[in-house]
């Protein structure tokens, strides 16, 4: 299959992991990640019996902030076991003239104000990597009920900011089209990322986990490339 980078791809403040000759790479799991939020919020808007456990378990007393991403995992898997027998390169390899140091600005999705950005290692390109599943259809359909629905948030939250008409009017046209879309890589910096973006607008939920844990279940931060005015890691999965 091919990836095909949209928005440039963010690994860490630190950069990209390199082996030991040096050669950079994206790890499998950044992937992984990503497919597994996607089908954490696709199942839980899907099945009302799901989406009650998980309810019932975010609102309970003594939750672990440790715990809470494995456990909301492990209810939607083992009904819907659909990332067994997903298959990834343990690495993949990014070609070295593709990365660039750009400058990520740090935007307040609460506040609506740029905070301290950033300077960091940045990919953009075509990748070509092997991909299989026995249930890739159910993926596909998973990961563009993610794409969609966390670009319209992010949309939603950035209320004037230029970024809302500038880029993500195009990017919900654009997502609709691709074959896989994946949000891959370092794009905010909170601690669930989009693993509980269902439950974001469910007052009780979110209120319960602030007075809880103090967190916010839902991104407040978005990376973004102030010189090519988007928002990092859009990225599509398509048959080469």
């Amino acid at each position: 299959m091919q990836l095909l980078t949209w928005t440039p791809i963010i690994f860490s403040r630190k950069g990209f992991l390199r082996d030991e000759n040096g050669k950079p790479f994206l790890p499998k799991n950044v992937f992984e990640e990503a497919i597994t939020s996607a089908v954490i919020f696709y199942y839980t808007k899907k099945d009302k019996e799901i989406e009650n456990r998980i309810k019932k378990y975010l609102t309970t007393k003594g939750l672990k902030l440790k715990e809470i991403a494995k456990d909301v995992k492990n209810i939607v898997l083992k009904k819907y076991p659909v990332l067994d027998n997903l298959k990834l390169p343990e690495k993949i390899y990014l070609p070295e003239d593709k990365i660039k140091e750009e400058y990520i600005e740090v935007f307040d999705l609460k506040e609506k104000i740029d905070v301290k950005g950033f300077r960091t290692e940045v990919f953009k390109g075509t990748l070509e990597l092997e991909v299989e599943s026995p249930y890739w259809e159910k993926l596909k359909a998973a990961c563009h009920s993610f794409a969609e629905a966390l670009a319209r948030m992010e949309k939603e939250l950035l209320e004037d900011h230029p970024l809302a008409e500038i880029f993500y009017e195009s990017l919900l046209n654009d997502l609709k089209k691709w074959e896989v879309p994946l949000r891959l890589g370092m794009w905010t910096e909170v601690h669930f990322k989009g693993d509980l973006l269902f439950f974001w607008k469910i007052k009780e939920v979110r209120n319960f986990l602030i007075k809880e844990l103090g967190i916010d279940i839902r991104p407040r931060y978005v990376l973004y490339l102030p010189k090519e005015r988007v928002t990092t890691g859009w990225c599509e999965l398509k048959n080469s």
